[in-house]
């Protein structure tokens, strides 16, 4: 008796193991217990075209698989969740070259070798009827992207497809991770 007992609480936890995610999701709602949300595109204040739809749709994902709502179009929504890109900066970190034979560069030549992307995003929640703020925040994250590499005297311009796809990798990789913070940041809590 007690092997089938066993057995049935084992069948129990295993199936309860797999659901962690749902199960999680049933405790976490809306300020104001809404239901329907629309997200639009984010505004950019940066000089990084296209930054907008990138992070628009990576929070947009990040609902969808959340289920936490419905995430709708804007005349369906109760409320919309409105961003705004504040900045978006490459800040670099450079090396100074020492000249010897292999390099052929000149002593003291400083190249970049890789950047620090940042991302500074505003979001709030909006009630559609009335567009009073329900819930504001800022979020920030930010990723090393490795430099392209100038190695030899005489070349004076690097790979600029290297560049824009080195920048959209890393740029999907910062917004899941801030469509993450904040679908958490939102729907805790409440």
């Amino acid at each position: 008796m007690s092997k089938i007992l066993a057995g049935l609480l084992f069948g129990v936890m295993i199936l309860y193991s797999g659901c962690a995610y749902k199960v999680g999701q049933k405790f976490r709602s809306l300020p104001g217990g809404y239901q329907r949300l629309s997200i639009p595109v984010f505004k950019n204040k940066s000089m990084e075209p296209g930054a907008e739809a990138i992070l628009t749709q990576a929070l947009k994902e990040e609902f969808f698989r959340s289920t936490v709502l419905k995430v709708v179009s804007d005349n369906e929504a109760e409320v919309r969740l409105e961003g705004q890109i504040e900045a978006l900066r490459y800040d670099p970190t450079s090396t100074v070259i020492e000249s010897d034979q292999k390099n052929q560069l000149p002593t003291g030549t400083v190249l970049t070798s890789s950047y620090i992307m940042n991302v500074i995003l505003n979001v709030k929640l909006v009630k559609t009827a009335t567009a009073e703020v329900l819930w504001q925040s800022q979020f920030s994250s930010s990723r090393q992207m490795s430099a392209s590499q100038v190695t030899y005297a005489g070349i004076n311009s690097v790979n600029p497809i290297y560049n824009q796809n080195a920048k959209r990798i890393v740029l999907e990789s910062v917004a899941y991770e801030l469509s993450n913070q904040i679908h958490n940041n939102l729907t805790e809590n409440f």
